[in-house]
């Protein structure tokens, strides 16, 4: 009996399919996963769908921020555009905190619906960045500090930037932002 195992054949190896069973497998799959990646863009692109883009007159790209329409009360003369303008170098003075030289250094950005009054920024920067260090000089550590000491601050060079653009004849702005704020 243990003879007649051993007189058995072999049993023929298993096919695998071949060279064209395992390039039909791989098409499928890549068929697959391609109609996955497709159906996954189109879900995305329902969901988030772009902002409409406008190329302004300096070649920068920005996006087109559509107004509420006139059933809601306002007008809808057209989309406006918030833009913004970075006063660069970050402004950079120095105080004294009980005897004891600290510094501060703000980053800021101004903030416009019209390009013109960023225009306008831009060609006075100089003027604004002087009454901007002067303003800022002349804190105390301890309100630069909380919250409401530096809104107030930031206010106060909103209505700097303002003076300036009124009184070089520029158009208003509509904020001051800080973006960096630094005290050491």
């Amino acid at each position: 009996m243990a003879d007649d195992a051993d007189d058995a054949p072999p049993a023929p190896p298993k096919r695998s399919g071949g060279f064209m069973g395992t390039l039909i497998n791989g098409l499928g799959i890549f068929v697959l996963t391609l109609v996955a990646v497709v159906i996954g863009g189109v879900i995305n692109a329902k969901l988030h769908p772009l902002p409409d883009l406008q190329l302004d007159k300096d070649g920068r790209i920005k996006a087109i921020v559509p107004l509420v329409s006139a059933a809601h009360g306002e007008d809808s003369s057209g989309p406006k555009t918030t833009v913004y303008y970075a006063i660069d170098p970050p402004l950079v003075v120095n105080f004294e905190d009980a005897s004891v030289v600290r510094f501060l250094q703000i980053t800021m950005e101004i903030m416009a619906h019209d390009q013109k009054a960023i225009d306008s920024v831009q060609k006075n920067i100089p003027l604004i960045r002087n009454n901007l260090l002067l303003l800022m000089s002349n804190r105390n550590y301890q309100s630069m500090m909380s919250r409401d000491g530096k809104e107030k601050l930031r206010q106060e060079a909103l209505t700097e930037v303002r003076a300036v653009q009124k009184k070089q004849g520029g158009p208003d702005v509509d904020d001051v932002l800080f973006t960096s704020f630094v005290v050491q």
